[in-house]
């Protein structure tokens, strides 16, 4: 089941993760995460970083 949500880039080309994926990924303030284009699918992807 595919988690999805559409979100506005800021000024500063920044976005917000929304609450939902945060919550499933436990993802909290000051976490880092990495942000990957994925040629073949022609996506950004947001990977949280475990640490």
């Amino acid at each position: 089941m595919a988690v999805e949500d559409i979100v506005k880039v800021s000024r500063n080309y920044q976005v917000t993760i929304p609450a939902r994926i945060r919550q499933k990924f436990q993802i909290k303030e000051g976490d880092l995460v990495r942000v990957v284009f994925d040629e073949n699918e022609n996506s950004v992807k947001i990977l949280p970083m475990k640490q």
